[in-house]
C-alpha cells in the first residue's frame, strides 16, 4: 500500500483554492436567488387569489419532486442554450429554482407561525400589507425559519457538487479530475472533504449566531 503523500495536496492547492471559490460563488448566488424566489412563492401561496395559490402549489410540487440533477440538465441544455447562458449561469438557475421550492415552504411556515393577532393588530394600526410584512410579520417569522433555512442552505452548498456534470469546475469536479490525473484519490478527496466540512461549519456557526440574535430581540 502506498504511503500517504501530503505533497500532492500542496502542489494542487492553488487549483483547489480556485475551485473552492467557484463553489462559494455558485452557492451564494443560488442562495440569494432561491431565497427571493421562495419569498415570492410563499406570498403567492398565502394570497387570497386562488390562481396565485394554485401556481405556487404547482411549482413547489414539481420542483420538490424532481431530482436536482435533472433540473440542472434542463437548466443547461434547454434554458442555458436558448438564452446563451454560461455553464456557471445555468448552474445558478438550476440550483436556484430547485432550492426555491424548499425555501418557499420554509418561509411560508415561518410567516404562518406568527399569531393571527399580530396581523389583526397591524391592520388596526392602518399599516399597509407591505409594512405589515416588513415591520411586524417577517421579523417574528425569521426566528422560526432560521433552523430549517440554514439546514436547507447547507444542503444547497453540498448540492453544488452536482454542477460538475454541466461543465462547471467546482470543488468536487476538480477533485475528481485531480484524483484521476495524480493517481492519489484518497489524498485529493480527503482535502476536498475537509474544505466542504469547513464551509458547512461556517454555516452551522452562522445559524447559532442568528438564533441567539433573534431570540434576544424577540
Amino acid at each position: 500500500m502506498d504511503s500517504w503523500d501530503w505533497s500532492i495536496i500542496q502542489r494542487t492547492w492553488p487549483l483547489m483554492r480556485d475551485a473552492t471559490w467557484v463553489t462559494i460563488n455558485l452557492f451564494a448566488w443560488s442562495l440569494v436567488l432561491a431565497t427571493g424566489l421562495g419569498f415570492v412563492l410563499a406570498l403567492m401561496r398565502m394570497s387570497s387569489i386562488s390562481c396565485l395559490r394554485w401556481l405556487s402549489t404547482l411549482y413547489v410540487l414539481i420542483f420538490r419532486g424532481l431530482p436536482a440533477l435533472i433540473i440542472l440538465f434542463f437548466a443547461y441544455f434547454w434554458v442555458g442554450r436558448n438564452l446563451s447562458l454560461s455553464p456557471f449561469q445555468s448552474g445558478v438557475v438550476g440550483l436556484s429554482v430547485a432550492a426555491g421550492a424548499y425555501k418557499a415552504e420554509i418561509i411560508r411556515a415561518g410567516l404562518l407561525a406568527v399569531g393571527r393577532g399580530q396581523y389583526e393588530a397591524s391592520e388596526a394600526l392602518g399599516l399597509s400589507r407591505a409594512h405589515q410584512m416588513r415591520r411586524i410579520i417577517i421579523p417574528q417569522g425569521v426566528r422560526v425559519m432560521i433552523p430549517n433555512y440554514m439546514s436547507n442552505a447547507t444542503l444547497l452548498l453540498k448540492s453544488t457538487s452536482l454542477a460538475s456534470v454541466i461543465g462547471i469546475t467546482e470543488l468536487t469536479g476538480l477533485s475528481r479530475q485531480l484524483a484521476n490525473s495524480t493517481f492519489k484519490p484518497i489524498e485529493i478527496l480527503t482535502a476536498a472533504g475537509l474544505i466542504y466540512l469547513a464551509l458547512t461549519t461556517v454555516l452551522t456557526v452562522s445559524q447559532e449566531i442568528l438564533e441567539r440574535r433573534f431570540s434576544l430581540k424577540t
